[in-house]
């Protein structure tokens, strides 16, 4: 039976090749500067060439994707790089269809699936529609403990990074010896920073950054690996937990939006793939929400959540992942999402009030808070001098953005291996730090933090 190797969008049928015999390819889009002049497979390896000389081919490993016993259905395989191949043939386009799937968000109204929906009885209609406002409370509870629990640590962390270097001041003020200062506070920057880079470059890489895109990415349909897994979530939260103690310039707002979607996609599901433990047995009416549409609404209940519990805002939280995230929408979940960030935001709210010593003043309405402005006013004559900041803000808005895309192109082309990805993280960290340290000897004033 001839084997069927997939090797990103071009395939080839072969009846066991071997390292003499070449099969002419030509790419998917029968494109003639795409086509490649031969194939090989040696054992477990096959290799692809422009060149007549095989010799000159990159190497592309073999792997098992899919194999179905029907003989009308040979073995599938695609092929993951071993080096780097011509770029008019391995393009990013190419690589992201082999690794990312579709999700199906449309209801199949098949004449069975109509049949099932009419055995069920008003009262099962009734308990599967009171799970899912249960399910958006206990995400908001959820979520806003994950917040409690990132705000809190970090508060701990930097308490004890802080008076280590308090220490430090007062040792090198009465040595004289001021270089300790930069060395502890760059030492402790960058081991905290580590051990999030650690995480996330070998345990689940795809828990960098904020996760808004991948979010957005699976609530309009791709479906990303791993981006709701329990493990994704560990890391995340660890990642930002430390990374921000480390003081790197990023916040912990953008990450609970991850944080919020792989809670609710885990609560809705009952069951963890990173735990191998399922709940269906024990709370059969999970079931039912175990389709790509029920699961996209509680992600983007979960994504509202997250924006609540990140800046004290529901309709915020709504608006997110209504104006920004999901593609498919409709009124009832309107009503759910709200009812789960309104919970998120009083249960957080509740919980860091008691900790700072106000409990029942709900004065810690989210985790970022740009102060109070009670006596603030300004006068006619002030309002084109807003707008000349405006201006310079989108402007230096425009220049961020270029740099930043130049900067991902530039990080994306060379920064590939994992050693270099984690020396990047812990690079920044101690140029960061070597700025803040060497601001206390530049600043001649010192204000009191209020």
């Amino acid at each position: 039976m001839a084997e069927e190797f997939v090797v990103n969008d071009v395939f080839v049928e072969s009846n066991k090749m071997s390292v003499s015999e070449m099969t002419p390819l030509v790419s998917s889009n029968d494109d003639p500067h795409d086509r490649l002049m031969s194939v090989a497979s040696v054992g477990g390896w096959v290799k692809l060439s422009g060149e007549d000389d095989i010799d000159h081919a990159e190497p592309y490993k073999l792997s098992l994707v899919e194999k179905k016993e029907s003989k009308s259905c040979p073995a599938r395989w695609f092929g993951e790089a071993a080096g780097t191949l011509p770029r008019k043939f391995y393009n990013g386009t190419k690589f992201l269809s082999a690794k990312y799937e579709s999700l199906d968000y449309e209801v199949m109204d098949s004449e069975l699936y109509i049949k099932e929906q009419k055995e069920k009885s008003g009262n099962q209609f009734y308990w599967i529609n009171l799970t899912r406002w249960l399910i958006m409370f206990a995400t908001g509870v959820f979520t806003a403990f994950i917040a409690i629990l990132i705000d809190i640590g970090i508060d701990q962390i930097s308490d004890l990074k802080y008076d280590l270097l308090r220490h430090t001041i007062n040792g090198a003020v009465d040595s004289g010896h001021l270089y300790m200062i930069v060395i502890t506070w760059v030492a402790s920057g960058v081991l905290l920073v580590m051990v999030a880079a650690v995480l996330v470059v070998w345990i689940e890489p795809v828990a960098a950054g904020s996760g808004i895109p991948e979010i957005k990415c699976y609530l309009n349909g791709i479906k990303v690996p791993h981006v709701v897994r329990l493990k994704t979530l560990f890391v995340k939260a660890v990642g930002v937990l430390f990374s921000v103690s480390g003081g790197l310039s990023v916040g912990k707002e953008g990450p609970m939006i991850h944080a919020g979607a792989v809670v609710a996609a885990g609560i809705s599901q009952g069951r963890s793939t990173s735990l191998g433990h399922d709940c269906k047995k024990c709370i059969p009416v999970l079931e039912e929400f175990r389709t790509d549409t029920e699961k996209r609404d509680f992600v983007a209940g979960g994504a509202a959540a997250g924006v609540a519990a990140a800046f004290g805002a529901p309709i915020g939280g709504v608006l997110f992942s209504l104006e920004e995230g999901a593609s498919f929408w409709n009124q009832a979940l309107t009503w759910r999402i709200f009812f789960g960030s309104m919970i998120s935001v009083f249960t957080l709210n509740s919980i860091l009030s008691a900790y700072h010593h106000h409990a029942g003043d709900f004065t810690f309405n989210g985790l970022i808070n740009f102060g109070r402005f009670d006596d603030s006013t300004y006068h006619w004559y002030e309002i084109p001098i807003f707008c000349v900041v405006g201006v310079f803000g989108g402007l230096y808005g425009a220049l961020f953005n270029f740099l930043n895309y130049r900067l991902s192109l530039f990080r994306r082309r060379y920064i590939r291996t994992k050693l270099l990805k984690l020396f990047e993280a812990l690079l920044v960290a101690a140029i960061t730090a070597l700025a803040a340290s060497i601001s206390i000897l530049v600043m001649t004033e010192c204000a009191p933090f209020i």
